[in-house]
């Protein structure tokens, strides 16, 4: 290993027996600086490293890609990928994967979550059909998907898996088809508990952070009957269609929520906010890390941070 001197210095310090440092050095086996930014800094510590090493390894400088073989027209079927969250990044991945790999367009189809967000957003290529027997599997691509990697990059992935072509190590939000009016900043925080997660708030917690964040402003839960029943009848909820959504997230002062589709939709429009993890908080963080606008935090650190 080579480099700033204090990677010698913890090296010596750690009393290393399999890593050695040298001063200097011709021609370095992996260059750190040209592996991809995305594995590059964060919470997972060496495992950081590790997946930065097995990508320069399994994609040396200069690698041609393989040509793509998703043909134009193609229509995939989702029947268990079906929420909000599954929806984005289906419809994000495939978007930049037809436009890296010259695919005019294909098609998706399975359920109203992918036609509203191929409404709502600005895709060029993919567009919504209705359903048909001749649809190739979505579900079956999709499972090919790395749980390690930021969420909207999963299934760019996993279709690169399956039919080759260019692949990114970062895949960036769309922006909106039509941008709405944005209204003035409105003293409005959302919360979204959804009583339906797997990684839900425990009930005290949820109640907690409900009552310190009304000191913010006026506190409105994103959620329906399930929620409600939940949290409790003496707050404010919210129900509305994705548009109506879009507009809400874009003029509130802060989102707070946990691993879920509306918290990628909020990090996708680059709403302000905290997404608290209740499960795993190397996983919670590897979904949304590359939203510059949301902050992933550990249920007791929200609870004392809005205290």
């Amino acid at each position: 290993m080579s480099g700033p001197p204090e990677l010698g210095e913890l090296i010596e310090e750690f009393g290393l027996d399999e890593v050695h440092f040298v001063d200097s050095h011709r021609r370095p086996a992996v260059d750190i600086e040209a592996t991809p930014r995305t594995w590059r800094c964060g919470q997972r510590g060496l495992r950081c490293l590790s997946d930065q090493l097995i990508d320069a390894a399994h994609a040396p400088p200069g690698r041609v890609a393989t040509a793509s073989t998703l043909a134009e027209g193609t229509v995939l079927r989702f029947t268990r990928h079906n929420r909000l969250g599954d929806a984005l990044g289906i419809v994000t991945g495939l978007e930049h994967y037809c436009r890296d790999n010259a695919v005019a367009s294909v098609a998706v189809t399975g359920s109203p979550a992918l036609a509203e967000v191929v409404e709502v957003f600005a895709c060029e290529r993919v567009r919504y059909a209705p359903l048909s027997d001749r649809a190739v599997s979505g579900d079956a691509i999709f499972a090919r998907s790395s749980w390690s990697l930021p969420w909207l990059d999963r299934f760019h992935h996993s279709v690169s898996d399956t039919y080759g072509g260019r692949v990114r190590h970062c895949v960036t939000p769309l922006l909106l088809r039509q941008e709405p009016e944005r209204p003035e900043r409105e003293d409005v925080v959302y919360c979204q508990f959804d009583a339906r997660s797997g990684t839900a708030l425990p009930l005290r917690s949820a109640r907690r952070l409900l009552s310190q964040v009304a000191a913010h402003g006026d506190v409105h839960v994103l959620g329906g009957p399930d929620t409600q029943y939940y949290l409790g009848h003496d707050v404010t909820y919210v129900r509305a269609e994705l548009p109506e959504m879009v507009a809400r997230l874009l003029s509130c002062r802060l989102f707070i929520g946990c691993d879920s589709g509306l918290g990628h939709l909020a990090g996708c429009l680059a709403v302000p906010g905290l997404i608290v993890s209740t499960d795993d908080f190397e996983t919670t963080w590897s979904f949304f890390r590359n939203y510059a606008s949301l902050s992933v935090i550990p249920l007791a650190a929200a609870e004392l941070l809005l205290s």
